[in-house]
């Protein structure tokens, strides 16, 4: 560092770094498959979109192995990565990288019915789902991720389950 850098400088050169970091730790977490963006109608905090995150979670969870899913999987049958942000109008809306397939019609009509707005593409370009997630750690927020230890089969495979059928390449064409 030579004696003309200034402290603004420094600070900008350090979110570049921290966010960087943060990319390259999101991107090798898991083969990163849907990318979520789930908005509210009302403005909640933090801790009140967080628990309707985790109420989601849930619902998917026990939507594929049953009402004791935690018996099975833990807390999740598939690892995420969440980033939250505020919108213009100051609500808070969170964005989220998925790795395994996930029941998109019960994701729809799960958080429309209890929150607002929910937005599911496929994760097409990997380093810009990870760029603007890893976004939100340079402006002061955080991400929250989980790691699924190991990837259970269902008991039985629903539709929306199977690659074949659900294929995100033949979703949007």
């Amino acid at each position: 560092m030579d004696k003309f850098t200034t402290d603004s400088e420094i600070v900008a050169s350090s979110k570049l770094e921290l966010c960087e970091n943060w990319r390259e730790y999101v991107r090798e977490l898991a083969d990163w498959k849907w990318f979520l963006t789930l908005t509210t109608r009302d403005i909640l905090t933090r801790e009140q979109i967080e628990h309707l995150w985790f109420y989601l979670v849930r619902v998917m969870n026990s939507d594929l192995f049953g009402h004791h899913y935690t018996r099975i999987v833990g807390h999740s049958y598939f690892s995420y990565c969440v980033g939250f942000e505020y919108q213009q109008r100051g609500a808070l809306h969170l964005h989220a990288l998925v790795d395994q397939n996930i029941n998109l019609s019960l994701v729809h009509a799960v958080w429309k019915k209890m929150a607002g707005y929910a937005w599911v593409r496929p994760v097409d370009d990997l380093g810009r789902a990870v760029d603007y997630l890893a976004k939100y750690v340079s402006k002061g927020g955080d991400l929250s991720v989980y790691v699924c230890p190991v990837v259970k089969q269902p008991p039985f495979t629903p539709y929306w389950y199977d690659p074949e059928v659900i294929n995100p390449e033949r979703l949007f064409r």
